[in-house]
């Protein structure tokens, strides 16, 4: 097999995963195949400056192949837990503020999302190419050649490093709407206080009434800590993701 063809498909493998299957790249509606035609490109443009270890044999390409795909997927879950994490705290606003009792259709992948979630997760995205977090990510995939050469066998990180990284990306995600739940909850508060003085009141339509109100109000106000946090969250995807090697620590 061709050196430079070689090189190409491993790389692919690696970088395939982020452009193809992971957020914002798949909350933009566009065609599979520009996807795949555009890490090609990208894979053929960086191949030939970035360090390689081409395997000698079919048996070796092939384990340098699986490699090379794990490595990828790694990086792809990286940015994903990343949004995740951003719509897992607007599923939990969604919840409390009672705008889970209702759907929307996410209009990237037509299915039903939550509210919050979905509008967390679309602005986290224009947050992303806005804060030219795209060219920053394919500087962190070039650089991650230096520390696992292309075509060398190697594993991507470790479960303990994995689970850390989740736990401040939860953390972080949940900042954005911590103004809101702690808002949310004293409302919660003084209407079960309420409904023990006056029982006769309809504990449930009034809460929906006032929590979806002080909900819109409370993210108003708040909206200016949404750009920080995804700013944040997309900076310890990409500082786990550069921090990626064999020794599996960032």
């Amino acid at each position: 097999m061709n050196a430079y063809v070689a090189a190409i498909a491993l790389l692919t493998l690696r970088i395939g995963p982020v452009f193809v299957l992971s957020p914002p790249f798949s909350l933009v509606r566009v065609p599979q195949r520009v996807r795949v035609c555009l890490v090609l490109a990208l894979a053929a443009l960086l191949a030939p400056v970035l360090p390689m270890a081409l395997p000698a044999s079919e048996g070796a390409f092939v384990l340098s192949a699986l490699s090379e795909l794990l490595i990828g997927l790694t990086f792809a879950v990286a940015l994903q837990m990343a949004f995740a994490a951003l719509s897992f705290a607007g599923r939990v606003l969604d919840v409390q503020a009672g705008y889970g009792l209702a759907l929307v259709i996410d209009p990237s992948t037509r299915a039903q999302s939550p509210l919050f979630g979905t509008i967390f997760s679309l602005a986290a995205a224009a947050i992303f190419f806005a804060s030219n977090g795209h060219l920053e990510l394919v500087r962190v995939l070039a650089a991650s050649a230096h520390a696992m050469p292309i075509g060398l066998p190697v594993m991507a990180g470790t479960p303990q490093a994995l689970i850390g990284y989740l736990g401040l990306l939860m953390s972080t995600a949940f900042g954005a709407i911590a103004a809101v739940t702690v808002t949310l909850f004293l409302i919660d508060l003084t209407i079960a206080l309420l409904s023990r003085a006056l029982p006769q009141m309809n504990a449930l339509m009034l809460g929906l009434q006032v929590k979806t109100i002080a909900t819109l109000v409370m993210l108003t106000l708040s909206a200016g800590l949404l750009a920080p946090v995804a700013l944040r969250l997309i900076r310890h995807a990409l500082d786990f993701m550069a921090a990626l090697g064999p020794a599996g620590a960032p």
